[in-house]
């Protein structure tokens, strides 16, 4: 069973695999259409709820192996069109699974019964690294922001180079750092966090000298 978050139009439930891997369902309450997002190792039971739903769409992240593992298996069983960032698209360009690729550009907005996700691109991880934002579906509700591994509790993604660096900080701060102060963040790994809470931290790494030779693991305190 998965870990299950409610809105008042939404569901949102969470399962853990693979490399700590997190995979997400969101479902419209009210029309039962839902999306996939990242497709890591050992999906059944994320294929087994799923298929409680309508599936509309399967929604990657980023390309790295450990998002993808499950990828066939998941296709396999929903045949339903697929988005992932165009200068990801690569690693999965070949794959039979990959059908009626949905666009995934900046500010795309995807109709999932009566709820919007709407997409941002986030390059630096990976060059086509994409977060996926679902509103808040009421006034008092918090928006949430489907990272990969873009933005984790207490830093970015991992970088291989300061070029991709600071793509990365210029991707979190221009895109998502811009998002509601309650938006809560859930990555590819891990924990969530909130967009007030990231803004926070980074200020601290913002405020201290950095070394332009800076990348790889790299934490805002």
């Amino acid at each position: 069973m998965g870990i299950e978050y409610q809105g008042d139009l939404w569901t949102i439930q969470r399962w853990i695999s693979g490399f700590y891997n997190n995979a997400y369902l969101v479902t419209c309450r009210s029309t039962n259409k839902s999306v996939i997002i990242d497709t890591p190792d050992k999906p059944l039971e994320l294929i087994e709820a799923a298929g409680n739903t309508d599936v509309q769409a399967i929604l990657i992240t980023h390309n790295h192996w450990d998002h993808l593992e499950g990828f066939d298996v998941v296709t396999d069983r929903f045949d339903a069109p697929v988005g992932i960032g165009a200068d990801d698209a690569d690693a999965v360009a070949e794959k039979s699974g990959y059908r009626n690729p949905i666009d995934v550009s900046q500010d795309n907005v995807l109709q999932i019964g009566e709820i919007t996700i709407r997409c941002i691109e986030t390059p630096g991880h990976t060059p086509g690294s994409t977060s996926y934002l679902l509103p808040g579906d009421t006034p008092a509700a918090s928006p949430h922001v489907f990272t990969g591994d873009t933005l984790f509790p207490g830093g970015p993604g991992k970088t291989v180079s300061s070029v991709a660096l600071d793509q990365i900080i210029e991707s979190i701060t221009t895109h998502l750092h811009s998002l509601p102060a309650n938006t809560v963040v859930m990555p590819g790994h891990g924990d969530f966090t909130t967009i007030e809470q990231s803004t926070e931290e980074y200020a601290v790494f913002a405020a201290k000298p950095r070394d332009p030779k800076l990348y790889g693991d790299v934490a805002w305190q």
